[in-house]
């Protein structure tokens, strides 16, 4: 302070000097800095751009303190001055510069909570910045090892889950979500080994008879008019099973994906009872198939294709049943109406086959509808077919809306098919 006034002084002196007219709203000054230049001998005041500020005596460049009580109609009068002397029109003058202390203190404290700001505010800054590092990095570390385990996954890979947290936020909700897609494809994948082993496995027995007849052949059945028919039998009826897996497969696969869709037309059941019974009757006269032939019982569906699952229920029935055949058609209520979240009082046919075999075995009944599973204990091709008829079946079913389940009648004993639609 001390500094700006006599600094001020100085140049207010020097302007006289060389220029002997002032004009205050020219001069660059501080704008806290005010002065006043008199005659020494009289003080008569040349110039000022203060009117209240008072002729003091010289300080000879030393800033003084000059308080006055009740000097202002409005308070006291506090100033810090510098006064010096200097030469005007060959006479001696005062150049006088002053600040009000207060303003000045003001400023002093302004300047110094900045700097006090400043120096709290870089602390604060670098703490601040540890801190969201910390979380930051904390944030991110599930993230992290949500990314790790997803890369060690693949197709062969799949067990491993990601890192589920007890939090329960977003984070765990996207794992469990991956969890569960994971999961589904594990099955998918499981059962595609499974089935492409199952192919395999297949396809190797009536390639293996085709193979062995045809070398039979060559060595010396071709000149064995009894054994060429009997080898060319073996090897078309071979050639006529893996058709018949190969058709019933990519039948399978087109309802799976779409590609088959299901029509929808109204129709009579007893009148699909009656075709199936026609039908049969012409392959096997002695079957008997029964059903009550004043049933009048209308549903909605694709006709062939609830046609074809018939045809494969009763053929199944014909290799392990007596003969006999019955078949129901009934308005029945799902018990598992809640857990497939259909709606209740929905109207649903009950469609059943029952025969009077053996029934299924408590160790067959979970596996009735899995691809080439057949009940013989040996799984063994001795029954016929390739064990793929009531798997298309619950195919059907399930593209057609309805469900399809095995157990074992308790009047006859034998098996017992039942469809609901």
């Amino acid at each position: 302070m001390e500094r700006d006034l006599s600094g001020a002084a100085s140049f207010l002196s020097e302007q006289l000097e060389f220029e002997k007219v002032i004009i205050p709203e020219f001069l660059d000054l501080p704008y806290f800095i005010t002065f006043v230049v008199y005659q020494e001998e009289n003080q008569e005041v040349y110039v000022t751009n203060d009117p209240f500020l008072p002729c003091l005596p010289v300080t000879q460049g030393k800033a003084k303190k000059y308080f006055q009580r009740d000097y202002f109609t409005d308070g006291d009068l506090n100033i810090l001055y510098c006064a010096v002397e200097c030469q005007l029109f060959g006479k001696k003058y005062v150049v006088e510069t002053a600040m009000d202390i207060q303003k000045e203190f003001s400023n002093g404290i302004a300047g110094q909570i900045a700097k006090v700001a400043l120096i709290i505010f870089i602390p604060i800054l670098i703490i601040s910045y540890l801190l969201s590092f910390l979380i930051t990095k904390q944030t991110i570390k599930p993230v992290e090892e949500i990314t790790l385990a997803a890369q060690k996954m693949s197709s062969s890979n799949l067990e491993s889950l990601l890192p589920v947290s007890k939090n329960d936020d977003e984070l765990d909700q996207l794992a469990k979500t991956f969890n569960t897609l994971f999961e589904s494809l594990r099955k998918d994948f499981d059962r595609e080994r499974s089935f492409t082993s199952d192919v395999s496995h297949e396809l190797k027995t009536p390639v293996a008879g085709i193979l062995g007849q045809a070398n039979l052949l060559k060595r010396w059945g071709k000149d064995d008019p009894k054994q060429l028919e009997s080898s060319l039998e073996m090897i078309i009826t071979e050639a006529n099973a893996m058709n018949s897996i190969i058709t019933n497969l990519l039948q399978m696969s087109k309802i799976e994906h779409g590609i088959i869709k299901p029509q929808s037309e109204e129709f009579n059941l007893w009148a699909l009872f009656s075709r199936l019974k026609n039908e049969f009757a012409a392959i096997n006269p002695q079957l008997e198939i029964f059903f009550d032939e004043n049933i009048d019982l209308s549903l909605k569906s694709d006709l062939e294709l609830l046609h074809q699952v018939l045809t494969a229920m009763i053929s199944n029935s014909i290799k392990f049943g007596a003969g006999k055949i019955n078949l129901y058609g009934k308005v029945c209520e799902d018990k598992n109406d809640d857990k497939g979240g259909q709606t209740p009082n929905t109207q649903k046919i009950c469609i059943q086959v029952e025969d009077d075999g053996p029934g299924f075995s408590e160790e067959a009944l979970p596996h009735v509808f899995e691809r080439f599973y057949r009940g013989d204990a040996s799984h063994s091709r001795s029954a016929g077919g390739a064990g793929l008829g009531l798997s298309i079946s619950s195919v059907i079913i399930q593209s057609l809306g309805g469900t399809i389940s095995a157990a074992n009648s308790p009047s006859t004993k034998g098996a017992l098919l039942t469809i609901l639609l």
